[in-house]
């Protein structure tokens, strides 16, 4: 069904644009180089034969050689002339100028033979400059030729080195003087104008005589009688040799004789470039307006070829008619529509494993009585980081390969976050579990990534609810699987209570903004020491949220629904001005510490937001040193000019830089080059387990080094015991930071407990 101008594939400004770029190049002649490519491949396969009603007696090579010093004379002249009148021709058509021959000898025994002809001679005017239908110069006859014979004009304009259009009259010296063509298809005298030649015609049919041969009699009535035959120069010395389209170099004689031969057949019509420019953009409109243009690229070469073979029926029909303009709308649209598309394909194909992603299945048609499953990688971003090189993209295309064993035929799409989906069939919903079991067994082997061999879980999330859209639907199976992810369950199943957290997703706008000004959201504080020492030497602010019927929100979950809705920047300027309060509190009771607050990446391209730190620092009278800044969505910031110049704003305001969960994947080499961090803060999950693996081991003591060598302060996260601070001392470690109270936290600032635990740093 046809779809409203929005729904087009491309916009309507790309469509106006392309049309009139088109306009202009049909105004300007820029595509007639098309048109001309179509012409001469006709030109090429001429299949038509000349009338015969039109001869042409030449002086070729075979005459030349024949007449004394090669030279045929005005005295020759006047012997054929006189030797065609007795062949008893219908007319005779002189292409020659005779200018030059006015002192010969013989000029008036020539002129007494074309006397004799009296109207049914035709003697040729020509131009010394000829342009469009003004032929300026013009060379008339001599008077002595006499005022009986009629005068004709034999000049044409050329295109790319071609004779494409002849005139059918021109205005010479303030009169309307016909072509030779025009004489010989009997067209009265009209208004100057040009037509296009029907190139169809086959240049092989020319009759030709040689002069000298009906000079001699070996030519004469049984060959011309009654016929029209044209006099002019065609040997190879001659310069009345030209082009026409898909021809060799013919005779001046061969294009008079086919134009004639055009007329004859009709008057030819130019209804130029605007008919078939419009008629594409209807066709192509209609195609782009069709199921989202589907079908536009089938309907753009139809239109090709259509037009093409219009072209060259309309041609042969003597109807001229130039494509040029609608081609390069066709290829001006196509191009924007091609470019579109790649665009909207990138954006619905996951770029590492080439699978459609969750924006692909969204769009889809309706998934009707489908369940859709969601399986996600457990620990996807672990193994994302410890993969060297293209391990990554082996790890997803093997996940992938045993996953597309569960489609049963349906297609499998993957997201960037090492979650896959995909629809069962209705039929199959009592075979889901056991295919999510069998599946899960599948993923009992370990991969094989090189010469590592890789663990991996996964857990699936099912609805099968029929109601909702679909990304409503996928959103749901989407929450059971993450659900699942913090069970430890294989599946899980969407449930109404999931339904009421999604609504309560819905509405989290309105409940930030009810959870700040009622006092839910509070600040917790995690200790940092210096290892060495055991001095303490800073904290970190938590954002914490107590809400009054659902209870305690997990920090992921509210500070993820923040980013998401925008209200992220509303969210961390209240806990950094919390932080900043608290920690002037904390100066003026004797702890000099210093203060740590997460910032999201995105908000770094917020052009205020380090004019807003300042003003906080300024109200609560803290030193710029005091506040460390920790960033952790690198990714962003590398391709953000902004961020990149909001960092070194906040460097240069004093304030301090750390690069968060160093070791994720999300903090690289390239952003420390950029960015002249003052700490980085090795990520719990290494810290945490450094202990039982090599690994982890060697990633920590890596990462403290690499601190140093920059210049940095090396933070470790997720200090759980006293072996793993001894471990951590012993590589070099500056400051350590933990979860547990009663070694780490000796104090609380803000409303709630006085620790905070980690998660949903902000």
């Amino acid at each position: 069904m046809f779809k409203l101008g929005n729904k087009m594939i491309v916009s309507w400004r790309t469509f106006g644009l392309s049309l009139l770029l088109s306009v202009i190049v049909g105004v300007t002649g820029v595509a007639l180089p098309i048109d001309r490519v179509v012409e001469s491949a006709l030109g090429s396969i001429a299949w038509r034969p000349v009338s015969g009603e039109t001869v042409v007696v030449a002086v070729d090579d075979k005459t030349l050689a024949a007449v004394d010093d090669q030279d045929f004379t005005a005295a020759n002249h006047a012997q054929l002339i006189r030797a065609i009148d007795k062949a008893g021709v219908h007319r005779l058509f002189v292409d020659f100028s005779y200018e030059r021959r006015v002192r010969d000898p013989g000029f008036g025994e020539m002129a007494a033979a074309v006397k004799a002809m009296e109207d049914r001679i035709i003697l040729a005017v020509p131009s010394a400059n000829f342009g469009g239908t003004e032929a300026e110069g013009a060379v008339w006859p001599d008077a002595r030729l006499g005022n009986r014979a009629q005068k004709a004009f034999i000049g044409w304009e050329y295109g790319f080195w071609q004779v494409w259009k002849v005139p059918m009259a021109v205005r010479a010296d303030g009169r309307v003087l016909p072509s030779f063509a025009a004489v010989m298809a009997g067209h009265p005298r009209e208004q100057p104008r040009q037509f296009a030649i029907d190139y169809s015609y086959d240049t092989e049919t020319v009759t030709r005589y040689s002069a000298i041969d009906v000079i001699s009699g070996k030519v004469g009535a049984a060959q011309l009688h009654g016929k029209d035959v044209i006099f002019a120069p065609a040997s190879t010395a001659s310069p009345d040799q030209h082009y026409l389209p898909g021809h060799n170099k013919i005779p001046g004689a061969y294009i008079h004789l086919i134009a004639g031969e055009t007329l004859k057949r009709g008057m030819p019509v130019d209804i130029g470039w605007l008919p078939p420019l419009l008629a594409a953009a209807i066709i192509l409109l209609a195609a782009l307006m069709f199921d989202r243009g589907r079908w536009y690229s089938r309907a753009a070469f139809g239109v090709i070829g259509v037009t093409a073979a219009a072209k060259i029926f309309l041609t042969v029909s003597l109807v001229s008619v130039e494509i040029g303009a609608a081609a390069f709308f066709i290829a001006a649209l196509g191009a924007n529509v091609s470019r579109k598309r790649r665009h909207f394909s990138a954006q619905r194909e996951n770029p590492v494993s080439g699978l459609p992603n969750f924006e692909a299945l969204r769009t889809q048609q309706p998934f009707g009585s489908a369940t859709i499953i969601a399986a996600k990688l457990v620990n996807f971003e672990d193994l994302a980081a410890f993969l060297p090189g293209e391990g990554s993209q082996q790890m997803v295309d093997q996940v992938a390969r045993r996953l597309t064993l569960a489609c049963h035929g349906t297609q499998l799409h993957h997201d960037l976050d090492g979650t896959f989906a995909w629809l069962v069939p209705y039929y199959q919903h009592s075979q889901i579990e056991g295919h999510l079991a069998g599946l899960a067994a599948l993923f009992n082997a370990p991969l094989t990534i090189g010469e590592l061999r890789v663990d991996v879980a996964i857990a699936f999330g099912v609805n099968d609810e029929f109601e909702g859209s679909n990304a409503q639907r996928l959103a749901a199976a989407l929450v059971a699987a993450e659900k699942s992810v913090r069970s430890r369950a294989l599946w899980t199943k969407y449930s109404p209570r999931q339904k009421e957290d999604a609504g309560w997703q819905l509405s989290f706008h309105s409940q930030l903004e009810d959870a700040l000004t009622g006092g839910d959201i509070w600040v917790a504080f995690q200790p940092q020491y210096e290892i060495a020492s055991g001095k303490l030497v800073g904290v970190e602010a938590l954002a914490r949220w107590t809400h009054p019927t659902r209870g305690p929100i997990p920090p992921d979950e509210f500070i993820v629904q923040a980013e998401k809705s925008q209200d992220i920047y509303r969210l961390t300027l209240f806990v950094m001005d919390q932080a900043i309060r608290s920690t002037a509190q904390l100066h003026a009771r004797g702890f000099k510490i210093h203060m740590s607050v997460n910032l999201s990446a995105t908000l770094l391209d917020h052009s205020d937001l380090v004019g807003t730190i300042r003003v906080m620092l300024t109200a609560h009278h803290l030193s710029p040193e005091w506040l460390t800044i920790e960033i952790t969505e690198t990714a962003q910031i590398e391709n953000s000019r902004q961020a990149r110049q909001t960092l070194a704003q906040l460097r240069r305001s004093g304030i301090r830089l750390s690069i968060d969960d160093y070791g994720t994947g999300q903090s690289n080499l390239e952003y420390l080059t950029e960015i002249e961090a003052d700490e980085i803060k090795i990520d719990k999950r290494f810290v945490m387990t450094m202990r039982d693996s090599q690994r982890n081991f060697e990633v920590v003591k890596s990462t403290i080094d690499l601190a140093h060598r920059l210049g940095a302060i090396a933070v470790a996260e997720g200090i759980e015991d006293r072996e793993t601070m001894t471990l951590l001392e012993g590589l070099g470690c500056d400051v350590g930071q933990g979860s547990r109270p009663s070694r780490w936290c000796n104090f609380g600032c803000g409303r709630g407990p006085s620790s905070g635990g980690f998660g949903g740093d902000v």
